[in-house]
């Protein structure tokens, strides 16, 4: 058993919203109350404007929210449908109408928000966009291959079904090595410590965002030179909601490709069962909330027939006269009759007595359970042995948010898995493979708004896997 761990650095996984509040001349209006409400979950986040009349939410889970600014002698502004994403820094400005505050202006059709805070490059590849892709074996690292400067030299190593070893197929990002992401859940590395694979990857159904990050990320981030894959669960919202699927997959229902049918091969055998579920809604109303999803994958790849090697009866008999016919012959020595110049005397026709024989080579050859004899009448590649195999996975996630007061905000998630991966052989030196992951992934954020002007979050992760 091998453990794995490292130290875990805070990043980003909320939005930011800011921008100045001013009259029709231009004036900083001071200590305007703006609250963003999110639509979804019903809560609030309060602020005021500082004496240039700017207000920031530097700390914002990301979503759909209604912007509502208030000054004594101004029209109440409210901006509804603000969309904010992982990781977005955006930017409202608001200019306020002189009136009374009990009359209301409400501003429809704006232009989408521009990012003006940073310069990063990156793509957001929000719920709906996963929801609309179909991914073969659901695996969310095949959506990185759609955004610019990512590519894969295989692609379909993306569609194996396993996640925490090499062949789950990871992205190359701007010509940087597949080692060289950064994989993020809820702002704590989920990284494999030994060739910076991504062990625990979630259920595309619980994920709310993926923000991958190909350029000039801020140095929050670090641990990278190809990009940062940066995804946030699912929360919980003031209603009920909750999802069940099966992904069934035969030959069956396949065609054959264009290869094997040339080759007269019949379709390759494929059985894949993946399902899964999710839950999500309220515990208090505009409050506590909660979101759990389970997801498990039954591929079994069915019996196929390889080759190998193995020594011929012959030749467990001393009869190695088969290597003397051919282009290149190859004549055996008797190693025990060696002069004084080296020379050596050569076995009759390759026949070696089988008194020469080790004990323990004899006793070896006659296990055929673990020697098994040839079954082709051949030198190489004369043992056709059954070999088949299986996936056998399991994972779920279970969060909570709760903001009992304005200031405060707690999220707390904890995401468990574990994947078997078992290879049989009826040739037994043919070492079928056997790998058992198990990951635990986990996550508590408290963000305390303490004054309009200073925020504090406070983040502790862990990431496991052996």
């Amino acid at each position: 058993m091998l453990f794995l761990s490292h130290p875990l650095f805070s990043q980003e996984i909320s939005a930011e919203l800011t921008g100045r509040v001013t009259d029709a001349s231009g004036g900083a209006i001071v200590k305007a109350a703006v609250t963003a409400r999110d639509l979804e979950r019903g809560t609030v986040w309060p602020v005021a404007t500082n004496e240039e009349g700017i207000y920031i939410f530097p700390r914002i889970p990301n979503g759909s929210y209604t912007l509502r600014v208030e000054a004594q002698g101004f029209k109440v502004f409210i901006h509804p449908g603000i969309e904010l994403e992982i990781n977005q820094h955006a930017r409202v400005d608001v200019i306020l109408q002189l009136g009374s505050v009990n009359e209301t202006i409400e501003v429809t059709g704006e232009a989408a928000l521009l990012q003006t805070e940073t310069t990063q490059v990156g793509v957001v590849v929000s719920a709906q966009t996963i929801d609309d892709t179909p991914l073969m074996s659901r695996n969310l690292m095949e959506l990185t291959l759609l955004i610019p400067g990512v590519t894969a030299t295989d692609p379909s190593t993306f569609n194996t079904g396993t996640r925490a070893d090499a062949s789950g197929g990871r992205p190359f990002v701007n010509g940087n090595r597949e080692q060289a992401n950064n994989f993020m859940l809820d702002g704590v590395d989920a990284n494999q410590i030994s060739d910076n694979l991504g062990p625990y990857q979630p259920s595309p159904d619980s994920i709310q965002e993926m923000k991958v990050i190909t350029n000039n990320a801020s140095a929050e981030f670090g641990n990278f030179q190809g990009g940062v894959i940066n995804m946030v669960i699912k929360s919980g919202t003031n209603k009920y909601h909750g999802t069940i699927f099966e992904q069934f997959r035969n030959d069956k229902l396949n065609a054959d490709s264009w290869v094997r049918n040339w080759q007269k091969l019949p379709r390759a055998p494929l059985r894949w069962n993946q399902f899964g579920a999710t839950t999500g809604g309220r515990i208090i109303r505009d409050k506590l909330f909660f979101f759990a999803d389970y997801q498990g994958l039954r591929q079994a790849i069915p019996t196929s027939l390889t080759t190998s090697s193995v020594f011929p009866v012959a030749w467990r008999n001393g009869d190695f006269s088969s290597l003397l016919s051919g282009s290149k012959p190859i004549q055996l020595y008797n190693p025990f009759t060696a002069d004084d110049t080296g020379k050596r005397t050569a076995f009759t026709r390759n026949q070696i007595p089988l008194s020469l024989f080790d004990p323990v080579a004899r006793k070896l050859f006659s296990d055929t359970r673990v020697f098994p004899q040839q079954t082709v009448n051949s030198v190489t590649d004369n043992l056709v042995y059954a070999t088949h195999s299986t996936i056998v996975s399991d994972q779920g996630d279970l969060k909570l948010d709760y903001k009992p007061k304005e200031r405060d905000y707690f999220t707390a998630r904890y995401s468990q898995g574990n994947q078997d991966s078992v290879g049989y052989n009826s040739y037994l030196l043919a070492f079928p493979p056997f790998r058992s992951v198990p990951m635990k992934h986990g996550v508590l954020n408290w963000t305390r708004t303490i004054s309009p002007r200073l925020v504090n979050e406070a983040r502790v992760g862990v990431n496991h896997s052996t």
